[in-house]
């Protein structure tokens, strides 16, 4: 119907199986009737074998008399018994007339299974119907008769197919009055033929039902292909004995539609008849002699059946009024199918201007925005909602949107037992039973802001299911306007499910930098754990095997320094004693740089500690730069240790102090408001470091000073007490001048229960 596949429909599969089972319900022709029917089918059969079924049924004989008195050469002779009136009206006549009135009988008795009821006039007349069917008849016979080969069918066996051959539109108007009213006005509105329709609404076409019902009234195979192939193309149906029949019936219902002889839902169909004609070995001109002359044999053959059909002239009227209310009808298809062009050209446009609007890579909340925006301009409406659902087990994110497009308010909820993934509400049918689940939730989200039984839950569908839902307050119509939005509603999701996929890849890129961030600086630490272990084995050994040599070398060099008279002589001892002594310390300050000491603990005046520290190394040098200290004027004990502390905090300001062209030199202890870690900052106004200083400056032995100035182990050295401390050194320059050195002490503050493990 609207050119998509669809899956099937599982409510609509029972529906269809619950209408078939009250087919195989409905009541049956009589067994003398089926019998009847077999023998003046048969090449083979007696007139006397068909005599006496008619005399074993009195109603059948009675009816057979009567319809006898209707003949006219009946009427002229006095017909008494069943032997004469047979032989007179022919099989074909009997036949015909046996089940024209067995069919009109049990329809009259039938009612509708399902339960339906109409409050109104009929839209299916079943006078035009069974008009329809008659004309259908003579005009098959009327075809047999002339056929230009030899051999079935005959034109009576044409008759009997031509009056049955629509037998399953008239069962589903019983069954379902009501549904089926709604079949034919939508088939006459949409200009769409009866069995399209009702395969759209009901899920079972007149032709299946039609075969169902033959089957179930054990009708022969021939009428059963009839009920069930008739209108088919003739070129495409099967190689069948009675291939011709049901052709030729096919070409009688398109006759009698042609000429309005149709009850409503039978639009005439546009096949072309001379086609089929020629396919069929009939000559063309066939056409318009039985079309002239339908409306007064139709009129004939029903008062010879004693149908009680209305005479020629309402017949023609009626076929007339038909013709009128089919040209009105059309019309009205027309305009809609006018309107509904305009609505598709609308959408179209609204997909472009979309897909124009969508940006490449946006986020979903974006995208989502996007989607309102074109709800607004396409639907209208004032409010709209989102459900949103990342991955599945993912909470739902529930996004409140102006028409605009612009979020109002967010919040994340988990989604309730009975729906716990948005693909739960895919299928339109169950939407609504859906709906019962979601709706407390939008109405704890929405707290009073829109009344939310306007509310409709559009889910938007894309190949790979819902990637969200949206719900808004527009007037949509359910039968048509989901229909011709699909390609829309289709485009939105696509665009949002593209934004998330989107989304999951930044975020696992985003993860998988972190993770090889995390991983490179894992390894350089672990490298650095391991230099560092390889230095405090190199020291420790170091330390033990050269501190005695240094020590007699110190010693020696002292002695021999008090000995000399010379001046020269002593300096150049003096000058030995000094280097081993430096030596030693050096490979002391190793030892602690890859090993360092477990800080020991003690509350500690910072202040004191800071006066103390700058004391020691203000420089003496009256040209020398000056140190400004910059306390809080509150300034709790510090839980940490003074002679680490001590240690670290030197290196930094004699760092300072030896940094080109500085004149200025502040020291700030202070307290981080956010994490509470005590920062203190030593901050000159000289030249700065290069990059590579800044790179390399807590290297062991790295100094960017002329060679012999310094080790190069005092920031490294600092490094390694913040750390102990559970802190921190960062070396940066400052914002236009000098550098700026920070050192946090993450575990400062006085914990009782360390304090008495440390006691």
């Amino acid at each position: 119907m609207d050119g998509q596949e669809k899956n099937p429909d599982p409510v609509q599969i029972r529906r269809v199986e619950l209408i078939l089972q009250q087919l195989d319900e409905l009541p049956t022709i009589s067994a003398v009737a089926v019998r009847l029917l077999e023998l003046t089918t048969a090449e083979d059969s007696e007139a006397r074998e068909v005599i006496e079924l008619v005399e074993s049924d009195p109603a059948l004989a009675g009816k057979v008399l009567a319809l006898c008195r209707c003949n006219t050469r009946g009427r002229a002779s006095n017909v008494a018994t069943v032997e004469r009136a047979v032989l007179l009206l022919g099989f074909d006549a009997v036949r015909s007339a046996v089940l024209s009135v067995q069919v009109f009988e049990v329809f009259d008795r039938m009612v509708s299974l399902g339960g339906e009821t109409r409050d109104s006039e009929p839209v299916f007349d079943r006078v035009m119907f069974w008009q329809h069917s008659l004309a259908s008849a003579v005009l098959a016979s009327a075809m047999a008769s002339r056929k230009g080969t030899p051999g079935p069918p005959t034109p009576g066996e044409a008759f009997t197919a031509g009056l049955l051959h629509d037998l399953g539109a008239l069962a589903l108007h019983v069954l379902l009055p009501v549904s089926f009213d709604k079949v034919c006005r939508f088939a006459e509105a949409h200009g769409v033929t009866l069995d399209e329709a009702c395969s759209r609404i009901i899920g079972l076409d007149t032709r299946t039902a039609g075969k169902r019902l033959a089957e179930h009234w054990a009708l022969p195979k021939s009428l059963t292909d009839v009920l069930w192939l008739h209108g088919q193309r003739f070129e495409s149906l099967p190689d069948l004995p009675h291939r011709w029949l049901i052709g030729v019936v096919t070409l009688a219902d398109i006759v009698a539609r042609q000429q309005y002889s149709a009850p409503a839902g039978h639009v005439p169909r546009g096949d072309d008849g001379k086609l089929l004609c020629g396919a069929l070995g009939l000559e063309t001109t066939i056409l318009e002699d039985l079309a002239e002359n339908l409306h007064e044999a139709v009129t004939a053959r029903a008062a010879g059946l004693d149908l009680r059909m209305r005479h020629d002239q309402t017949i023609l009227l009626r076929s007339v009024s038909r013709a009128n209310e089919a040209l009105g009808r059309a019309n009205n298809a027309l305009r809609h199918r006018a309107a509904t062009a305009q609505q598709q050209a609308r959408i179209i446009r609204a997909i472009a201007g979309f897909h124009e609007s969508t940006a490449p890579g946006q986020s979903v909340l974006d995208t989502l925005g996007q989607v309102v925006r074109s709800a607004k301009e396409i639907l209208g409406g004032s409010f709209f909602a989102t459900i949103y659902q990342s991955r599945d087990g993912e909470p739902w994110e529930l996004v409140r949107l102006s028409d605009a497009g612009r979020p109002l308010e967010t919040r994340l909820v988990d989604p309730p037992s009975a729906t716990r993934l948005l693909t739960d509400l895919a299928d339109r049918a169950q939407v609504s039973m859906r709906a019962i689940t979601v709706l407390p939730l939008l109405e704890e989200f929405l707290n009073g802001v829109t009344d939310l039984e306007q509310i409709k839950l559009m889910p938007l569908r894309c190949g790979w299911g819902v990637s969200a839902v949206l719900a808004h307050d527009c007037p949509v119509d359910e039968d048509e306007d989901l229909d011709q939005l699909e390609a829309l509603s289709r485009t939105w999701a696509a665009a949002v499910a593209a934004a998330a996929q989107h989304a999951g890849a930044k975020g696992l890129g985003e993860q998988l930098a972190d993770a090889n961030r995390v991983l490179v600086e894992t390894q350089s630490t672990l490298a650095k754990h391991q230099t560092m272990a390889a230095l405090g084995a190199i020291a420790a050994g170091a330390a033990h095997e050269m501190n005695n040599p240094l020590a007699v070398i110190s010693g020696r060099s002292q002695l021999l320094a008090e000995r000399l008279r010379e001046p020269e002589q002593r300096l150049m001892a003096e000058q030995i004693a000094e280097q081993a002594h430096k030596l030693s310390d050096m490979i002391s300050a190793l030892r602690d740089f890859a090993e360092p000491p477990s800080p020991k603990r003690s509350k500690t005046d910072l202040r004191e500690l800071v006066f103390r520290i700058v004391q020691r190394h203000c420089p003496t040098d009256p040209d020398g730069p000056s140190i400004n200290t910059i306390l809080p004027d509150i300034l709790p004990p510090a839980f940490i240790d003074p002679d680490q502390i001590n240690v670290a905090l030197g290196e930094l300001i004699r760092n300072a102090t030896e940094s080109k062209g500085v004149r200025h030199i502040e020291l700030r202890v202070q307290t981080d408001p956010l994490d509470d870690r005590l920062k203190i900052q030593v901050t000159d106004d000289g030249e700065g470091m290069s990059l590579s200083t800044l790179a390399h400056a807590f290297d062991p032995f790295f100094s960017a000073k002329p060679a012999g100035r310094q080790p190069g182990l005092g920031l490294a050295r600092a490094r390694r007490i913040a750390e102990a401390h559970g802190g921190q050194v960062e070396l940066v320059n400052g914002p236009s001048v000098g550098a700026i050195a920070t050192f946090w002490i993450n575990q400062w503050r006085e914990n009782k229960d360390e304090q008495r493990h440390v006691a």
